[in-house]
């Protein structure tokens, strides 16, 4: 009898099962985000001041999984299987970060697009603006890129040179 018990409860689980594994699939991409490091007047909750719906924000292009670093390679042109793109040695937190606290004092809103030249080193050796909702904060945010140290890219597994394109937008919570 303990048998059958057994059983009759096993297989609810297994239907379970089966069902968070078809729920699973049809799930959205995760959203990676950063939090305040104190969170607002008025609350203990942190809120999210960045977020990525496509690259974890925390790992270095290593680290990324094949799917990831194809997302990254695909906002080039013409990228070779041994061709990879220049990016951020530590990952993209710490470049958001600083980010983040020049926008904490612009508290700008707007798209920024900025290119950055890195060489077969990894370093900058150049940032041009192509779009910008604030001139304090691109002087600050191109500082930062300038001070980044890169990943080189590889042209046919060789560091080359190559540009790191660099988006964000920016907005302010009115409270």
């Amino acid at each position: 009898m303990k048998q059958l018990i057994g059983l009759f409860v096993a297989a609810p689980l297994i239907g379970a099962l089966c069902s968070a594994a078809q729920a699973a699939d049809e799930l959205p991409p995760p959203v990676y985000s950063i939090k305040q490091d104190v969170p607002s007047t008025g609350t203990n909750i942190p809120r999210k001041v960045a977020t990525s719906s496509e690259i974890p924000l925390n790992r270095r292009y290593s680290e990324l999984t094949p799917a990831e670093q194809a997302l990254v390679k695909s906002r080039y042109e013409a990228m070779l299987p041994l061709d990879e793109p220049p990016y951020p040695i530590d990952g993209l937190l710490p470049l958001f970060n600083a980010v983040r606290k020049a926008q904490d004092v612009a508290l700008a809103q707007g798209e920024l697009t900025m290119f950055v030249d890195v060489n077969a080193q990894g370093e900058a050796t150049s940032v041009s603006v192509m779009k910008s909702p604030d001139a304090k904060l691109t002087q600050a945010v191109a500082s930062v890129l300038m001070l980044t140290k890169y990943k080189p890219a590889l042209c046919r597994g060789q560091p080359c040179s190559m540009g790191y394109p660099f988006r964000m937008t920016f907005s302010v919570e009115r409270r």
